[in-house]
């Protein structure tokens, strides 16, 4: 009996189901569907703003061995004040094999504007890189500076 009270009270529930069709954006779905948060501002960074930076591969699929081969990861950084209302400044720096955030820098004072500032490195993927196409790749560090008016970085 508490059965068929359960079913009915849910009747209305699956009654009232609706289809949704796919949003036809492939570069969108890939980037939200892959989309990996490396680092967001702890209260305790110090810096001026809201900062989040995102990893997102462009596609799903092993590398075949050479570094080229690797699928390219895009790095976006997301910047507010965190005001209502707001919506966040995005910036993106170059395409690379792979990201990962290294630490929160000082905050820089350029002219008015107060900047934070992290550093990234670049990487390669953990799987199927030939040994010797490993030992040959070199990563990269990113110094990024970013507010909500601009955005710079010092590859080093």
């Amino acid at each position: 009996m508490k059965f068929l009270v359960i079913l009915l009270l849910l009747f209305p529930i699956v009654a009232s189901a609706h289809d949704l069709a796919p949003v036809k954006k492939p570069e969108l779905a890939t980037v939200l569907g892959l989309l990996d948060e490396l680092a967001t501002t702890p209260p305790s960074s110090g810096q001026p703003y809201i900062v989040r930076i995102y990893a997102a591969p462009t596609g799903v699929y092993e590398c075949g061995g050479t570094v080229d081969s690797c699928p390219d990861v895009r790095l976006f950084v997301t910047v507010s004040n965190g005001d209502l209302g707001e919506t966040p400044v995005l910036y993106q720096l170059p395409m690379q094999k792979g990201w990962e955030f290294k630490g929160w820098g000082s905050p820089v004072a350029i002219g008015r504007t107060n900047m934070a500032s992290f550093t990234v490195r670049t990487t390669l993927p953990d799987a199927n890189v030939e040994l010797a196409a490993r030992k040959a790749w070199h990563p990269q560090e990113y110094r990024v500076l970013v507010s909500p008016e601009s955005a710079s970085y010092v590859q080093r």
